[in-house]
């Protein structure tokens, strides 16, 4: 067994095999002792109560000595004792697992993007007790992985994504995800091995003997499916691990709704300031800058220079780029430049880099240089 396993869980261990051993004796049934490994509750459960009928039949039957029967009576008070214990931590477990699902959708909440999202969901599998968990995104009728996660092995998760992504799955081709984008409910698959309808290059790469497989639906939609395998209490997994993949994916919906409408209002806020800046520069060439309002007074004007007197190449400029200019030669950064023309930055920017482009400057330096030289002054936005 691991080192990490807690030291309760390492007694129970030895109780079980304890009570076990006990009944194989009495009863001469060697098959009912597991094999040797990490503690599976369930299976555990599932022993100790055959332990419980043998014993209990032995004590009905006939032929048995007093003696006999009170060294039965007291194993069969054991083992109930035992599997007590062993029900208990298995409700435990679960009841653990659901607070689990909850705090690793809590953590997604601070994710913003899609991408984002979807590298964290095997991740955030791992954390609820598996050993291997994949995301796949659905189109069409192929479902495409797209990130994974393979406890301490690097190799693996690249690897399973690389082949689920090079060989997507195909529904139809594949029954357990058919059924599971069909009917929209988790599913499990006890067989992998000696299933012919599962994904065989992923199957052969994991060795995994079952699996749970389950719909993440967002917008009404299954959009992709979660796998997992070897829930690390057991190695395996079971009904129960289908039920709780079912419920994290669940809220993974909700999630992927949650982050897809803001990257929805992100792209309509861009597209909206784009349509602005447009608006804007159309009517700065057609009005003119627009004048400042009453309450803040207007910058002293600069010695007057005409655009029909402006030499080459500042007569190539348009009559938005010299007041651009002009507020470049006063020394003015473009936020200042923009607020006193009443555009946005962006729209100063894009300004300055044409005004650059004519000039043949290198930078704004060299472009204040050249207006100097060619007209001894500031020139003055043409009106």
């Amino acid at each position: 067994m691991d080192d990490d396993v807690p030291a309760d869980r390492h007694q129970m261990h030895r109780a079980v095999r304890d009570a076990l051993a006990r009944t194989a004796e009495l009863t001469r049934e060697p098959g009912l002792l597991p094999a040797r490994g990490a503690l599976d509750l369930r299976l555990a459960d599932a022993a100790l109560h055959t332990a419980e009928r043998l014993l209990a039949a032995r004590l009905a039957g006939p032929g048995t000595d007093d003696e006999a029967q009170r060294r039965l009576a007291a194993l069969l008070i054991a083992v109930q004792a035992v599997r007590g214990s062993v029900r208990q931590a298995e409700l435990s477990r679960r009841s653990a697992a659901v607070g689990n699902v909850r705090e690793a959708l809590h953590r997604l909440q601070s994710v913003t993007t899609l991408a984002e999202l979807v590298q964290q969901v095997p991740v955030e599998a791992g954390r609820l007790g598996y050993r291997r968990a994949l995301i796949s995104r659905l189109q069409g009728g192929d479902w495409t992985a797209q990130a994974a996660f393979a406890d301490e092995d690097p190799w693996l998760t690249a690897e399973l994504v690389r082949i689920g992504s090079t060989s997507p799955g195909r529904l139809g081709r594949e029954l357990p995800e058919t059924e599971v984008v069909r009917r929209r409910v988790p599913v499990l698959v006890r067989d992998a091995q000696s299933n012919p309808r599962v994904h065989r290059e992923l199957v052969t790469l994991s060795g995994t003997r079952c699996y749970v497989a389950a719909p993440l639906v967002a917008r009404g939609e299954v959009v992709a499916l979660v796998h997992a395998d070897q829930h690390q209490d057991s190695g395996t997994v079971d009904s129960f691990d289908r039920e709780l993949l079912g419920l994290f994916a669940e809220g993974l919906g909700l999630a992927f709704e949650r982050v897809y409408c803001q990257e929805q209002l992100r792209a309509l806020r861009s597209r909206l300031e784009d349509q602005a800046r447009f608006v804007g520069d159309v009517l700065d060439g057609v009005l003119g800058p627009a004048g400042p309002p009453e309450a803040v007074p207007a910058p002293p004007p600069a010695p007057p220079v005409s655009f029909q007197q402006l030499r080459w190449p500042l007569s190539e400029l348009t009559r938005r780029e010299l007041d651009v200019l002009q507020h470049l030669c006063a020394g003015e950064s473009n936020a200042e430049a923009a607020a006193k023309l009443y555009v946005s930055v962006e729209t100063v920017k894009t300004h300055v880099k044409s005004v650059l482009r004519k000039l043949g400057a290198a930078n704004r330096a060299e472009a204040v240089a050249l207006v100097k030289d060619l007209t001894g002054q500031v020139p003055a936005p043409s009106r």
